[in-house]
C-alpha cells in the first residue's frame, strides 16, 4: 500500500494531467476539431477527475491532523468540482457562453490547485530542496513580490482569454489580451530563467514564449484551428507549471 505522502502526488498528478485533458478536449471541441471523438474523451477524463478528488479527499480526511495544507488544498478541489458538475449538469452540452466561460475558469483554477499541490509535496515547506533561487516573500517598497504580479496578471489573462474564446472573438479586450500577453511573457520569461531552478525554470521560460506566439499566430492565420489549440494548450500548462513552481517554493 502506498505511503501518505506517494499517494496525495500520485493523486494531484493524476488530478493535473486529467484536468490539462478536459481542458485541450474543451478548446478542441469548440474549435470543431474531432469534436465527436473529443467529446468522449472530454466526458471521460472529467468522470475520472471526480474519482480521484474524492480519493484525494479520503486520504486527506484521514491526515488532516498532520497534512491540514494538503486538507485544505482537497476541501477547494472537492468544492471547484463540486461547482463545476453543477454548471455541467445544469447547462448540458450547449451552455450559455457565459457558464461555458465560468466552467473554463473553473476547470483552469482546479487545476492551479492540483499544481500548487503537487509542487507543495515535491518540495516546498514538507520537503527540503526550494526551488527558488531567490526568496518568493514579498520585497520591495509596497511589500510586493514579481510573483504576486504574475499571479494578478495570470489571472486577468485568462480571464480575457474564456472571453475571447468564448463570448465574443472580436471584442476591445483584443487588444488589452496582446499587450498584456507580451509584458507577462518579459515577467515569466525573467522568472523562468532567473529566479526558478531546474526544468521547471525552462518550462515556465519555453512556455511564456509559447503561449503568445500560438496567439498571435492564431490572428495571423485568420483564427487557424491548430494554432487555438496549440495557444489553449500551452496556456493551461503554463498556468499548471507557474502553479507548481509557487508551490515549489511557498
Amino acid at each position: 500500500m502506498p505511503s501518505p505522502e506517494r499517494g496525495f502526488k500520485l493523486a494531484a498528478g493524476l488530478g493535473l494531467g486529467l484536468l490539462l485533458t478536459v481542458v485541450v478536449a474543451a478548446a478542441g471541441i469548440r474549435l470543431g476539431t474531432g469534436s465527436g471523438a473529443l467529446r468522449v474523451v472530454h466526458r471521460a477524463a472529467a468522470s475520472l477527475e471526480v474519482i480521484v478528488v474524492l480519493w484525494l479527499g479520503w486520504m486527506a480526511w484521514h491526515a488532516r491532523a498532520s497534512r491540514p495544507v494538503v486538507f485544505r488544498a482537497a476541501l477547494l478541489a472537492i468544492g471547484l468540482t463540486a461547482l463545476l458538475s453543477v454548471i455541467g449538469i445544469a447547462t448540458g452540452q450547449n451552455p450559455p457562453a457565459a457558464w461555458a466561460a465560468a466552467n473554463l475558469l473553473g476547470g483552469l483554477a482546479l487545476a492551479a490547485v492540483f499544481a500548487w499541490l503537487l509542487g507543495r509535496l515535491s518540495g516546498g515547506k514538507m520537503g527540503t530542496d526550494p526551488i527558488f533561487r531567490c526568496s518568493a516573500q514579498p520585497a520591495g517598497k509596497w511589500g510586493l513580490s514579481p510573483f504576486f504580479l504574475i499571479g494578478v496578471l495570470l489571472a486577468i489573462q485568462l480571464f480575457l482569454g474564456a472571453r475571447l474564446a468564448i463570448v465574443e472573438r472580436f471584442a476591445a479586450a483584443l487588444p488589452v489580451h496582446g499587450l498584456l500577453a507580451m509584458l507577462l511573457a518579459a515577467l515569466l520569461g525573467w522568472v523562468g530563467l532567473a529566479r526558478v531552478r531546474g526544468a521547471a525554470g525552462k518550462a515556465l521560460f519555453a512556455l511564456a514564449l509559447a503561449v503568445p506566439v500560438a496567439g498571435f499566430t492564431t490572428l495571423q492565420y485568420e483564427h487557424s484551428a491548430g494554432a487555438a489549440l496549440a495557444h489553449a494548450a500551452a496556456a493551461a500548462l503554463l498556468l499548471a507549471v507557474a502553479a507548481y513552481a509557487l508551490g515549489r517554493g511557498a
